[in-house]
């Protein structure tokens, strides 16, 4: 049955169960156009894969420089992070992003508890033990990256970290505000 005041339907709902003025007109809401409106606009697909991975290579090497800058100016002897020229720079980074790509997973996992009770906090341990493995790794390939401790390389990890948060946010162009427009 329709209502008398209200025109017709093509609908397979019948419209006087749901008349206009209870239920405005909606557009239809896909997985599709949530993916393409909540994602930044540096991740939207305009931007090519390696040059993605180029400028977090890039974001990762200012976050060695700032590091090694800092971890040097904490301790009193001032050679507790040692990168030898721009080669070793860009070596080190490139293994860091490595190693981390496929190490971190899993120390993550294998650490779940401790993430839990340090509220995800321990990440920077891990991140620190990922620095200790990527000066074992530029010791393989004769790359100059040294790094003297745990402390120091905790700090770096400290230091990397915040780098690496504030440039991307800049990279994208979203500071601190949601994905979305």
């Amino acid at each position: 049955r329709s209502s008398p005041h209200l025109p017709p339907s093509t609908s397979p709902v019948p419209s006087s169960l749901f008349p206009s003025c209870i239920l405005p007109s909606v557009s239809r809401f896909t997985l599709e156009s949530y993916w393409e409106n909540t994602a930044p606009e540096w991740d939207r697909g305009n931007v090519p894969w390696i040059v993605r991975i180029l400028v977090r290579w890039g974001i990762i090497a200012l976050g060695f420089l700032a590091a090694e800058g800092v971890v040097n100016w904490l301790w009193s002897p001032p050679d507790r992070m040692v990168i030898d020229g721009w080669q070793s720079l860009f070596a080190a980074s490139a293994i860091f992003h490595i190693v981390r790509s496929f190490i971190r997973p899993i120390l993550t996992f294998l650490t779940c508890p401790l993430q839990l009770i340090t509220l995800g906090l321990f990440v920077f341990v891990i991140n620190a033990v990922i620095l200790l493995l990527t000066e074992e790794v530029c010791s393989w390939f004769g790359v100059n990256y040294a790094i003297d401790g745990f402390f120091p390389a905790f700090v770096a990890a400290l230091v990397i970290s915040a780098v690496s948060f504030a440039l991307d946010r800049i990279v994208r162009r979203n500071m601190f505000g949601p994905r979305w427009k």
